[in-house]
């Protein structure tokens, strides 16, 4: 699933938890699901950082000082 995809089902579920008619049960099991999905999400942001300081930091291209991305 693209990021894109699995951003707006992280919305989505973030939509029914704030559903005050969403039961408990029901609740627990999107959370979980959701908790899956930013970790995912998550692991893909880091993953293309890292490939953007690769791009940019290329050899042969002028000094290009890269930094940590700040969360």
């Amino acid at each position: 699933m693209k990021f894109e995809e699995e951003l707006k089902k992280l919305e989505e579920i973030n939509e029914r938890l704030q559903n005050k008619e969403t039961d408990l049960t029901e609740a627990v099991e999107l959370y979980e699901n959701g908790m899956k999905i930013a970790k995912h999400l998550d692991k893909q942001l880091s993953e293309l950082e890292r490939r953007v300081e690769i791009v940019t930091s290329a050899p042969g291209e002028e000094a290009i000082v890269t930094e940590p991305y700040q969360k």
